[in-house]
């Protein structure tokens, strides 16, 4: 069975994907204490920049534009001579990139990063809360609109290196609309440290209160406060609610659970990125009966912000963990099955559901910044290019194969490439049956 679409314009992906696996690009970098200014566009960006404003503002991006915040930030540290300053500011690009491409994009994310050297101890702490308000007001907004690009600063970075024994070299990120937020009054600098000190300190228990808070407000009944623990490299966190439910609305409750806390996790800036959740649901049979489902928590995310449906979460993110004999068996759990209309799963085997090729469709709609990465590259080395439609057969197992361009010319190349190895990370639904064709058209604006 075939199914052909179109329904994706590519007019702007979002630019931290457009080389994921490269190192960031340096837009514009001023060494303060050596009074030397280093910018991707070289001396022509002035002349560039005259030249667009000549035109009405016609060309796309250049270190114009941050060059303007970079003197503002300057100007602040002379006025205000911080105790401890910064002598390297660095204006960065997420990935690899170059002067064409970011002139043809029409949103283009910035991190900053200062570098604070040296940073005394006594005077470290307060240098930094600073440095967030200066840099702040010197940026004034998050998002910066043009006539033909966005300019979005994503992130604020402050390295400190302090003197002792060994030079200790400690890091606080923060995004850049909270650099902002705290900008806006005397002080607000230290009080996100302070905030950010007691999320690390008492982050566990904050995250239990938030996770009891949101599941209230979504009607899950606790069966007992929830249980966070953060690795002490605090690199991981592992959740588990355990919460009341009835058979019938098994498969809703679990999802309904899983939502609360990872929605709870996410209030909390420190939390690590590698999330795992569980739900242990009590259900009242002839006697309760307890099941665990567990989930990474980046899926339930998608969910949360409209970028993933919660039918293709619970057919392709959710798995049963099954105790006693059946141990480490992990099972999907069917509506039939929650609802008494079939006998349990087989032991060792998938209950898996029909195909549903839109539901292909949507998993790649949310998972477009990889592939969408694969095709601005090539629309920025060929002006004429106008698109590509991908096709490859969607196996029983939720895997890829035989991903290719459906257009002759652009099969064997580095496009062509990336779009497999984009494919291929991205994990597809389950189905019983036959492998399926599927044809995956991107459009280019």
């Amino acid at each position: 069975m075939r199914l052909s679409v179109l329904l994706l314009a590519l007019a702007a992906a979002l630019p931290a994907a457009a080389e994921p696996s490269g190192r960031p690009t340096t837009l514009l970098e001023d060494d303060i204490q050596g009074n030397k200014r280093t910018k991707i566009d070289g001396a022509a960006g002035d002349l560039d920049a005259e030249l667009e404003q000549a035109l009405g503002g016609g060309a796309g991006f250049s270190t114009g534009e941050l060059e303007k915040i970079e003197d503002r930030l300057r100007a602040a540290l002379r006025s205000e001579r911080p105790r401890a300053t910064a002598k390297l500011v660095v204006f960065i690009y997420p990935g690899r990139v170059n002067v064409q491409k970011l002139r043809a994009l029409a949103e283009v994310f910035v991190d900053v990063e200062l570098v604070i050297d040296p940073c005394e101890r006594s005077v470290c702490r307060e240098a930094v809360g600073r440095h967030i308000e200066l840099v702040g007001r010197s940026v004034l907004k998050a998002v910066h609109a043009r006539a033909n690009y966005k300019l979005v600063f994503k992130s604020l970075t402050l390295k400190t290196v302090t003197a002792m024994h060994d030079q200790e070299l400690a890091v606080v990120r923060l995004p850049m609309a909270e650099a902002v937020t705290a900008s806006a009054q005397a002080g607000g600098g230290m009080a996100w440290l302070d905030a950010q000190r007691r999320n690390e300190q008492e982050y566990e228990p904050l995250a239990i209160q938030a996770i009891a808070k949101q599941a209230a407000s979504r009607r899950v009944v606790l069966a007992a406060p929830p249980q966070v623990t953060r690795d002490k490299g605090q690199k991981t966190v592992d959740t588990v609610l355990r919460v009341k439910g009835d058979r019938n609305r098994f498969q809703q409750q679990v999802l309904d659970a899983l939502a609360a806390a990872q929605a709870g996790l996410r209030e909390n800036p420190t939390t690590p990125p590698e999330v795992q959740l569980e739900v242990a649901i009590d259900i009242p049979m002839k006697k309760v009966e307890t099941r665990r489902f567990r989930s990474p928590g980046q899926p339930v995310g998608l969910v949360l912000d409209g970028r993933l449906d919660s039918a293709a979460l619970w057919a392709n993110y959710v798995e049963e963990v099954k105790q006693g004999k059946e141990a480490g068996q992990q099972l999907s759990f069917s509506d039939a099955e929650a609802s008494g209309r079939s006998g349990p799963a087989t032991p060792g085997t998938v209950d898996a559901p029909d195909p549903d090729d839109n539901e292909v469709v949507a998993l790649l709609a949310a998972n477009f910044g990889s592939l969408g990465a694969c095709v601005r590259t090539e629309a920025a080395r060929d002006p004429k290019f106008r698109g590509v439609t991908l096709s490859f057969q969607w196996l029983p197992t939720g895997r890829s194969e035989g991903a290719a361009p459906k257009e002759a010319a652009l099969q064997n190349t580095p496009m062509a490439r990336c779009l497999t190895t984009a494919l291929s990370a991205i994990r597809l639904p389950r189905f019983s049956g036959s492998p399926r064709t599927i044809e995956y058209p991107i459009r280019v604006k």
